[in-house]
């Protein structure tokens, strides 16, 4: 068993039919056979529900499919890790990278866990990838 760190962004193709949801849930699917333990952000929840916000708000999905989205997501296989202790060092990424501090918290997270994380953020990704090789992108998976 392992872990994996996974992006907000990778959580909403997991229950949001977007580009790469197939790659997303191959993803979910694999680690849960795996016995792998996938680990979010707890600020996550909040990133995919303004996701789903979203995409109602453009008329993406009806209120019925946003809900039921929201009860897809209270299913998911994930551990919930404090973003509070992570602040100061995703600060330090957010500065050094020129990213949103958001961003920076799921690398400042898979770089204290030590694991493999997993994004769908092409501009993340391409900004830090010489620097946190445990990055990976989920296109490439």
């Amino acid at each position: 068993m392992s872990e994996i760190v996974v992006d907000s962004c990778v959580v909403v193709k997991w229950i949001v039919p977007e580009e790469d949801s197939n790659k997303a849930r191959a993803l979910l699917k694999a680690a849960v056979s795996a016995g792998d333990e996938l680990c979010v952000l707890d600020i996550a929840p909040a990133e995919v529900v303004n996701a789903i916000w979203k995409r109602q708000r453009r008329g993406l999905t009806t209120i019925d499919e946003a809900k039921g989205f929201l009860e897809d997501m209270e299913d998911l296989p994930v551990r919930l890790e404090p973003s509070a202790p992570l602040l100061a060092a995703a600060f330090e990424i957010a500065v050094k990278y020129d990213r949103s501090v958001y961003d920076a918290l799921f690398v400042a997270l898979a770089r204290k866990l030590g694991v493999r994380g997993v994004t769908a953020d092409e501009p993340l990704f391409n900004a830090i990838k010489g620097d946190f090789p445990q990055i990976v992108l989920l296109r490439h998976l």
